[in-house]
């Protein structure tokens, strides 16, 4: 049973609910009763007064807060008075019913927590884990049978085919294609020259949409070498924001570049 003394003394600390069963939950909550320990009529009257708080300080309930109430309303007044003959056809919501939808609720507003907290985790994103895949091992043949002329002919066949698609002019393309190769090493030189000069740069400004993606990558990896070394610091507020790299010391950075093993 809940411990109610007075409850139009009662303040209550006025918050947002999702909808009536979550204020529910959080009514037995407080009082640190299992669900189904609950009396319905004492937690009613809860749920009229926190309702009656929010009404005095002007906040506006929604519609379905109020239609549990009267609900709640007509468990309690069934209870109280003497049994009626029922009519069939109206169909009435029990206390066990109301329990069962919180204890329900519960259930699904602790996935929604702990999913939440996966995804926060997990940057907004969820890895599905590997998966087993058995294959029927026994494979059973049950068509024409080839003699070793037709595998020749159909194999024959095959490599004539491919050979017609062999682009003739690739050795030409390959002369005239341009390859760029960035290292890591390089980039920690361009990195401690830039910050030897200005102190500190901000990643995005420095390495924008004007580079190709590799050179952005290794120009990452080579701020990291950096960080690793405790030669810079390097902040970043929230995710995608700008990533802000310092000198750790006033003095200039002076490594030996020749050392990384990239």
């Amino acid at each position: 049973m809940i411990n109610v003394e007075k409850i139009e003394d009662i303040k209550f600390n006025i918050k947002n609910f999702e909808g009536p069963l979550d204020l529910l939950l959080y009514l037995i909550s407080k009082n640190k009763k299992d669900i189904f320990e609950i009396s319905l009529s004492e937690l009613t009257d809860e749920y009229i007064s926190y309702l009656n708080e929010m009404n005095e300080n002007n906040i506006e309930i929604a519609s379905e807060f109020v239609v549990m109430a009267s609900t709640l309303l007509d468990i309690k007044a069934r209870k109280l008075l003497p049994q009626l003959e029922e009519d069939e056809e109206e169909e009435q919501i029990s206390e066990e019913e109301i329990l069962r939808r919180i204890s329900q609720y519960k259930i699904y507003k602790e996935a929604s927590e702990k999913i939440n907290e996966m995804y926060k985790i997990n940057f907004g994103s969820f890895v599905k884990s590997f998966e087993k895949i058995k294959f029927n091992k026994k494979i059973e043949y049950t068509g024409d049978k080839f003699t070793k002329q037709d595998i020749f002919e159909t194999y024959s066949n095959i490599l004539f085919r491919n050979q017609n698609k062999i682009n003739k002019h690739a050795k030409e393309i390959e002369k005239i294609a341009v390859y760029e190769k960035y290292t890591v090493q390089d980039k920690v030189k361009q990195i401690v020259g830039y910050l030897n000069e200005n102190g500190n740069m901000v990643f995005n400004n420095v390495f924008n949409s004007n580079c190709d993606n590799i050179e952005i990558v290794t120009a990452f990896l080579g701020v990291l070498e950096l960080g690793k070394m405790k030669q810079v610091d390097i902040e970043q507020k929230y995710l995608f924001s700008d990533i802000n790299v310092s000198r750790k010391n006033e003095a200039k950075i002076d490594i030996d570049t020749s050392t990384l093993n990239y």
